[in-house]
């Protein structure tokens, strides 16, 4: 259990903020070493960066770490925020961000990822799969993707439905050179 609280003030943008302040509650349980997660709360006076405004922003995560085999691991988290305009009193944004990774270690050196994502504030799903193998401790090759979907506008397209909307493939080796 943390509790801590912050003040400070910034110069952004031009602009001085003043009154910057947040106190914020962390609890972390491990009731196993199959399974450990968290919770973490915060409220204060933060500055609403796009808007250039401060606002009243509250935050909340929640996450566990699930490991059912010694080589296999699933992390979730979900990250909920939302700032209101301290003197309009109107909202300046709301939403969640909802993460899952899932790892598999097949071997010394080949390990498997995959990252889904949905984003609540731009209303899109990420998938981005990644293939690690390590040659050696300084020497990595990776391969994989990323993947976003998004929901088509049924007034537009006539459809209501998820599309991929951007995909990349990369690969990258990372080798030592000893002189």
């Amino acid at each position: 259990c943390q509790l801590s609280h912050m003040k400070s003030n910034e110069l952004f943008g031009g602009i001085w903020f003043a009154g910057i302040d947040a106190t914020e509650l962390n609890l972390q349980a491990v009731p196993s070493s199959a399974l450990q997660g968290g919770l973490s709360l915060s409220h204060g006076h933060r500055i609403a960066r796009r808007e250039r405004v401060m606002g009243r922003e509250s935050n909340a995560t929640l996450w566990f770490d699930l490991r059912p085999a010694d080589r296999l691991l699933a992390e979730v988290v979900w990250n909920w925020i939302q700032s209101v305009d301290d003197e309009t009193e109107a909202m300046l944004f709301k939403g969640y961000i909802l993460r899952t990774r899932l790892g598999v270690q097949v071997s010394r050196e080949l390990s498997l990822r995959l990252v889904l994502q949905y984003d609540d504030f731009d209303e899109t799903w990420e998938a981005d799969p990644l293939v690690t193998y390590r040659l050696n401790p300084f020497s990595i090759f990776y391969v994989g993707s990323t993947r976003d979907y998004a929901p088509l506008d049924p007034e537009h397209d006539g459809v209501r439905d998820w599309r991929l909307t951007d995909r990349q493939y990369f690969m990258k080796l990372q080798y030592l050179f000893q002189i």
